[in-house]
């Protein structure tokens, strides 16, 4: 006499998605993705349609942002924390503020290691340094 072992399969209500056109219907358990945040650790969708819905979410968003007419800000970089705004930045230094920058800076990098080193947490160089690369971005303003 045999016997036969039938394995149920536990099913799960996926919700789906009206708004995508995808149905609620019965899946398997094994199909739903982990979701810690839910009391049963399921998800409410099967991946399968999951990944269509989220899929759908960004198409969405794409369209969204393409039909925005002029609006340059969504696209724009945000701005760093590490840099000033446009507001609060030093204007460029002159051509003689920038020459005698340069030319300490040059002095300071002649100097054996350890006292450049020194040399370079100091005021005056620190100023020359900060002079000099405001020089430089003002150049790069001018190329653009």
């Amino acid at each position: 006499m045999t016997t036969r072992t039938t394995t149920q399969v536990e099913l799960r209500r996926c919700t789906g998605s009206a708004r995508s056109g995808i149905e609620p219907h019965e899946a398997p358990v094994e199909d739903f993705p982990k979701q810690p945040s839910q009391k049963d650790g399921l998800g409410r969708m099967c991946t399968e349609h999951w990944k269509a819905y989220v899929k759908g979410l960004r198409k969405d968003a794409l369209a969204r942002k393409a039909a925005a007419p002029g609006d340059d800000a969504s696209t724009a970089p945000k701005a760093s924390r590490r840099t000033k705004p446009a507001t609060m930045a030093k204007p460029p230094a002159n051509a003689d503020e920038a020459a005698t920058a340069e030319a300490l800076i040059a002095e300071v990098d002649a100097l054996p290691g350890p006292e450049a080193v020194k040399r370079v947490g100091e005021a005056d160089v620190q100023a020359a340094l900060e002079t000099a690369a405001q020089a430089s971005v003002g150049a790069e303003r001018m190329e653009a």
